[in-house]
């Protein structure tokens, strides 16, 4: 790639493009630092592969700048007709490039984008000024309420049923790719990184109305290998928490379901992961049942060690709204209905 004054490639900044941007993304860096965290719907077309990007940082810090950048636009140029090739096929969509900074990478693929005749820009301060810009917006202050309810009682359930009602919600744990308790793999496709699951979130949060109050799940600090960023988690803390009370045996009947066509095996080592809490006795009881197929004395025990690590969580909550509404739990709509009719009228106005 010939040296050229990128710095002249028509930017964007973060504030001109969101909320909710109407443009496609094409994100040129390397597939490692797309798969660690990159704009929702960005197309990843990257210049160096892996083990090229890790051989010119290498040359970075052991010679200097100019060899590495040397080094870069050798590996670089060969695939310059490739990659507009492929940007080619995007179109007729409005191109935005991005690479970490908004600087050399995306600078010399928009000037070559744009010398070929194709409308492009990049973002001013590249993906980093994007992930200031979220965290920015993640932080700020928000009408929240919270669902809580003990293990099996159906809340995402009730949230996404809520939600068809017109009530704004975000489904956390469907963004995390997990169901919050050791169990929470099972049946899910891998967790994205924190990094990612904060992209995603904040790509959700653009939808929402302010002024209007936003449901969300109560959650602890993790759902699986996913962090909440703090800022959140402090405002979901101190917002009204709404706990729904599910008798027992229908929380039993909705994990039996849930989980019956899982393998016994994954089941109980995923029960393992809760030995030491759950009590030497109470693993080999709930093992037992597994392997016999009895999941429902199986439930019945977990839903034990559960419920209790609950109630001691909520015993904690001192300072926080708490209000509780019985359901039947085994009538979802009949459920949504009755929280529906719980709730402050201006919620869905």
């Amino acid at each position: 790639m010939n040296k050229s004054p990128f710095t002249s490639s028509p930017t964007v900044t973060f504030e001109e493009l969101f909320p909710r941007p109407n443009v496609l993304f094409v994100d040129v860096r390397a597939p490692i630092e797309f798969a660690q965290g990159h704009i929702p719907g960005a197309i990843n077309i990257p210049i160096f592969a892996d083990d090229e990007r890790a051989e010119i940082g290498t040359v970075y810090k052991q010679v200097d700048k100019d060899t590495a950048l040397a080094l870069g636009e050798k590996i670089a140029r060969p695939k310059v007709d490739g990659i507009l090739a492929e940007i080619k096929a995007l179109l007729p969509a409005d191109l935005v490039i991005y690479c970490w900074r908004g600087g050399k990478r995306s600078g010399e693929i928009c000037r070559v984008v744009n010398e070929a005749g194709i409308p492009a820009r990049r973002i001013h301060g590249g993906y980093k000024s994007y992930r200031k810009g979220i965290r920015s917006f993640i932080e700020s202050p928000r009408k929240l309420l919270m669902l809580g309810g003990k293990t099996g009682s159906g809340k995402t359930a009730m949230l996404l049923g809520l939600k068809e009602k017109g009530v704004q919600v975000i489904d956390l744990e469907g963004l995390a790719n997990h169901k919050g308790s050791v169990f929470g793999h099972i049946n899910e496709e891998p967790q994205p990184t924190t990094e990612q699951f904060e992209n995603n979130f904040c790509d959700e949060l653009q939808r929402i109305d302010p002024n209007q109050v936003l449901m969300l799940e109560n959650e602890s600090h993790l759902i699986g290998t996913v962090h909440l960023p703090q800022p959140l988690l402090l405002q979901m803390r101190a917002a009204p928490l709404l706990i729904v009370d599910v008798p027992t045996e229908a929380r039993i009947d909705r994990l039996v379901q849930e989980y019956t066509s899982t393998d016994k095996q994954e089941l109980i080592t995923a029960t393992e992961r809760i030995a030491r809490k759950l009590t030497q006795p109470k693993l080999l009881e709930v093992t037992a049942f597994l392997e016999q197929g009895d999941f429902r004395s199986a439930c019945a025990i977990l839903l034990g060690y559960y419920d209790y690590y609950y109630n001691r969580g909520i015993e904690k909550r001192k300072n926080q709204e708490i209000s509780s509404l019985s359901l039947s739990g085994f009538d979802l709509d009949a459920d949504i209905v009755r929280i529906l009719n719980s709730l402050d009228k201006s919620i869905i106005e």
